[in-house]
């Protein structure tokens, strides 16, 4: 008898279910506490990180926990140095990587990268300056415009729960990768 072929989830590597339960709880005490506080709390995020390293550590996987937690803290650190997101969002990208592992976070950062996306789409539209801001920002386009830089006063920034996107973005990860 020939041997069965192999899905593509075969391919991936498996995904402990402690570090499962981990990261789901994790995830969500920070959209609870951000939506209430609007902030994450660092204890949240620096022991979700002890606790994938120490999980990978203990499957040995640690090498994959660490390129995790390298690629989700690095890649939203370098929009926290230009002011999008805040430093509790990068910690708990950090730790979101350190439990998935490296070939897990990619995917989560691309979901997390278009739902945040969407957020923040979704807040304009829900704070009714939409359009207000897409005309300012025309407008500063407008550089042929005598004057035009200095007479437009800028908007408001928007603040957006971000720890919602890293939670949906890792779910979508999850099971799109077959991990669950």
């Amino acid at each position: 008898m020939p041997p069965l072929p192999q899905s593509p989830a075969a391919n991936v590597p498996s995904f402990n279910s402690s570090a499962l339960a981990v990261l789901a709880v994790m995830l969500a005490v920070a959209v609870y506490v951000e939506l209430k506080e609007r902030r994450i709390p660092n204890w949240l995020t620096l022991s979700g990180m002890a606790l994938g390293l120490l999980i990978a550590y203990m499957n040995h996987t640690m090498v994959s926990s660490i390129v995790g937690l390298f690629v989700g803290f690095g890649f939203l650190f370098i929009f926290y140095v230009f002011g999008g997101v805040g430093g509790g969002d990068v910690k708990l990208m950090g730790a979101a990587g350190a439990l998935m592992g490296g070939h897990l976070i990619q995917p989560a950062l691309v979901y997390t990268a278009f739902i945040g996306a969407f957020l923040a789409v979704m807040m304009l539209i829900w704070r009714k300056d939409f359009w207000m801001r897409i005309g300012l920002g025309f407008r500063q386009l407008a550089f042929w415009r005598k004057g035009s830089a200095t007479e437009l006063e800028p908007a408001a920034p928007i603040a957006v729960p971000y720890g919602m996107a890293i939670a949906l973005g890792c779910l979508l990860a999850l099971l799109d990768g077959n991990a669950v």
